[in-house]
């Protein structure tokens, strides 16, 4: 497999390099993805990797039609979006289905707005 990329985007899997292997995980399967420094670390519901990829970057390759980003820092797969709470000050947080939290950053909001239009 000399000359892959460490993922690659193949139909509807993530090709994740670790070490001398690599490993194809359904996007479906994905909970959240958090930064982690240099790197980013995704969350499935048996196991977690760790990938030197930025967020960003696994961003665009999952997709923004299955995953948002809800702050800085971390990337969610929308159909674990189990619960929205509004708190004070107008803040926002999201609950998954696994009960991981997440503060909704104010500079993702406007993707906030277009998920809650009925």
């Amino acid at each position: 497999m000399k000359g892959w990329r460490e993922e690659v985007d193949i139909m509807e899997k993530l090709l994740i390099k670790i070490g001398r292997n690599y490993h194809f995980v359904n996007k479906g399967d994905i909970n959240f993805v958090e930064s982690e420094r240099n790197y980013s670390r995704i969350y499935c519901e048996d196991r977690s990797y760790l990938v030197k990829r930025s967020l960003g970057f696994l961003e665009e390759k999952l997709g923004s039609d299955k995953f948002m980003r809800v702050n800085r820092s971390a990337l969610v797969n929308i159909q674990r979006i189990n619960e929205m709470k509004e708190e004070e000050n107008n803040n926002y947080i999201v609950i998954l289905s696994n009960n991981k939290v997440f503060q909704w950053g104010r500079r993702y909001r406007e993707r906030l707005i277009k998920l809650t239009r009925i």
